[in-house]
């Protein structure tokens, strides 16, 4: 099944989110977004026996297909070639950071680039894989069970900050990893049942140039060994997020450096689940 987030109809709140299925294309809704993921097996098996939509796909505003207190867990050097072009060590257990939700985009909305990033931003393509069930101290095999679905995300980068924390000993990576606005992700989530994401290729094309090009089968570790890692950590929720990671390709890898200034358009594809294109605008449309 496909299922879509988009802002409730008649609604004036960009958070005001409601989760359907899409039939076609049109879409049957199902419910507000913090109920949907409260009763996720019920309207799961609810979707499964419609038939029609109400509402058509072209007449949608489009939202983030998880609730406002999502955990956004990003998975850093998860492929060894990406490690390589970072000059990072791969790593014997997933190092794991945090984004926050409130930096989540959709498909079209604009990325603006802060002044303390004068070269502009870093592309970063990822795998997401969304939570359905609460998930503790889990093994590989639950965590897999446990996968609602996936959808695809750009864990896009401010590397000035990044660069500066590097001259700390204790380092940090919070503020290059939450510019305003930086995390755009699909609204459209393809079931698990319905996909393998074991070798599913994956691309960041800016301004019509395909700038990474990988497939998930080189992960370092896997979705099922990402969900378990962290849920002996902490509590996964039902519409938590996990960023799987970004293959080789990134602007800050390569000689000289590339990054994405205002007026880029970046378009981040998972075969199997779709794209999203954003623009990169500058620091004025951060208010």
């Amino acid at each position: 099944m496909r299922f879509v987030s988009y802002v409730r109809v008649g609604g004036h709140d960009p958070h005001d989110r409601m989760m359907g299925v899409v039939l076609d294309d049109m879409v049957a809704p199902l419910a507000p977004i913090d109920a949907f993921y409260e009763n996720l097996s019920g309207l799961r098996q609810r979707a499964a026996g419609m038939s029609e939509g109400e509402i058509p796909l072209t007449d949608l505003t489009l939202a983030p297909p998880v609730p406002r207190d999502a955990k956004i867990i990003c998975a850093a050097i998860n492929y060894a070639k990406h490690g390589v072009e970072s000059k990072l060590p791969t790593p014997s257990f997933p190092n794991l950071f945090a984004r926050w939700a409130s930096e989540l985009v959709v498909d079209g909305a604009q990325i603006p680039v802060p002044v303390v990033e004068p070269h502009g931003l870093d592309w970063e393509v990822e795998l997401a894989a969304i939570v359905g069930a609460t998930t503790i101290d889990a093994d590989e095999k639950t965590a897999a069970e446990n996968v609602f679905g996936y959808t695809v995300a750009n864990d896009v980068s401010g590397r000035a900050a990044q660069l500066q924390s590097a001259t700390l000993s204790t380092g940090q990576w919070a503020l290059g990893k939450n510019v305003d606005k930086s995390c755009p992700i699909g609204s459209f989530i393809v079931t698990a049942d319905a996909i393998s994401v074991t070798d599913l290729k994956l691309e960041t094309i800016v301004d019509g140039h395909v700038m990474q090009h990988g497939t998930t089968a080189d992960m370092v570790f896997s979705v099922p060994h990402l969900i378990a890692f962290t849920s002996r950590h902490v509590t996964l929720r039902p519409g938590d997020v996990i960023l799987t990671g970004t293959p080789d390709g990134v602007g800050i890898g390569r000689n000289p450096r590339v990054y994405m200034k205002p007026g880029a358009l970046l378009t981040s594809w998972v075969e199997g689940i779709g794209s999203i294109t954003n623009k990169i605008v500058d620091s004025t449309h951060r208010r």
